[in-house]
């Protein structure tokens, strides 16, 4: 019985897979250093659900880069479920207890967002190359429906064997922003790291 089970299972997946439909590649010119800009990149491009996905790729790179920036923007790239009143945050909103648990997992994996990025690699340290920066994602037959104003999204990942999934809802603006992320947060493969005379200089 189990074995039967376990079988079935595969089979949904690799159908699921086979009919798995690539959406527009998103581009990102440059990574946003103030919220100005980064309201500016959303307002762009997160007219589409893959579109919201990116934002929120950029946001958790900004994240890594910066932590109080890229709270605000993570916040802003977020859906209101997941924010509560705060005195911290972003105008007066902050995420609550579990999804900032999810959050600060990146604290420790800073190259965790890099492997969004297509072109980075464990090899090269998911170094980001040169812009634009490309951000792919798919759907798959369990994804949902656009036109109902939620759609789950697979983010192409260089780190896994899998692409991450996302869910994203459409605000009243038409903005995609981020309901579910979790995946986002795993970890990935570690990034090669240099040897000790590399590290010092002496390549």
């Amino acid at each position: 019985m189990k074995k039967s089970i376990f079988l079935l299972f595969v089979l949904i997946s690799i159908t699921a897979f086979a009919q798995k439909k690539a959406l527009p590649v998103v581009e990102v010119d440059k990574i946003p250093q103030s919220i100005e800009e980064f309201f500016e990149l959303r307002d762009k491009i997160a007219d589409t659900p893959q579109g919201g996905a990116a934002v929120f790729v950029v946001a958790s790179i900004i994240y890594v880069q910066n932590q109080e920036l890229g709270r605000q923007c993570l916040i802003i790239a977020s859906d209101k479920s997941l924010l509560s009143p705060s005195s911290k945050g972003y105008q007066g909103f902050d995420f609550g207890s579990s999804t900032n648990f999810l959050i600060k997992q990146l604290d420790d994996k800073k190259h965790v967002p890099h492997s969004y990025i297509q072109g980075t690699s464990p090899d090269k340290g998911y170094m980001l190359n040169s812009p634009p920066y490309k951000i792919a994602c798919a759907t798959n037959p369990y994804s949902g429906n656009e036109q109902d104003g939620m759609l789950k999204v697979f983010v192409q990942c260089t780190g896994a064997d899998s692409d991450r999934p996302i869910t994203l809802v459409k605000n009243e603006k038409g903005i995609w922003k981020a309901k579910e992320f979790s995946s986002l947060m795993v970890g990935v493969r570690p990034p090669k790291q240099k040897s000790k005379g590399a590290a010092e200089g002496d390549f």
